[in-house]
């Protein structure tokens, strides 16, 4: 990976909005990066990387978009089933306002795509050893992981 600090006034910097994808979407972006080593960050929905990348990083998005709209065209009657087998839940209702804040700085800091569902937190399967170390660095009472398989 390159010498590239997204926190570095003078850094060249890129920054594309995907404030339109949903989170699945750039947490498959995210992937996608860390599989080419291409260093990035998140400023909220928007896509950070170093200019340098930029060609790159272009190819990358237009290939998973080709993939997200034939994905979009082949399942347009599937709605009410759209990814709930590659979700995992974690029910975080007894947590503090100031302890799920804590935690997206954490997924944030980490480009771990995730959304809330009310006190629930919905990760991508695959990524739970990593939220299950964050949470645990936070506080894990009140956490209970729900399982959709029974």
């Amino acid at each position: 990976m390159s010498e590239w600090n997204p926190r570095d006034p003078e850094a060249l910097t890129t920054r594309y909005d995907l404030a339109d994808w949903s989170v699945d979407d750039r947490a498959d972006v995210a992937a996608a990066l860390a599989d080419a080593e291409i260093a990035h960050s998140w400023d909220g929905s928007e896509l950070l990387v170093s200019q340098d990348t930029e060609q790159l990083v272009d190819a990358i998005l237009d290939e998973i978009e080709d993939e997200l709209d034939n994905r979009d065209g082949d399942d347009d009657d599937d709605h009410d089933d759209d990814g709930e087998d590659n979700i995992t839940e974690y029910e975080l209702d007894e947590w503090s306002e100031a302890e799920r804040k804590q935690l997206c700085d954490m997924l944030d800091n980490l480009d771990i795509g995730y959304r809330w569902d009310g006190t629930m937190l919905l990760v991508p399967v695959g990524v739970e050893a990593i939220v299950d170390s964050c949470l645990d660095s936070i506080d894990s009472r009140g956490v209970t992981f729900v399982d959709d398989d029974n």
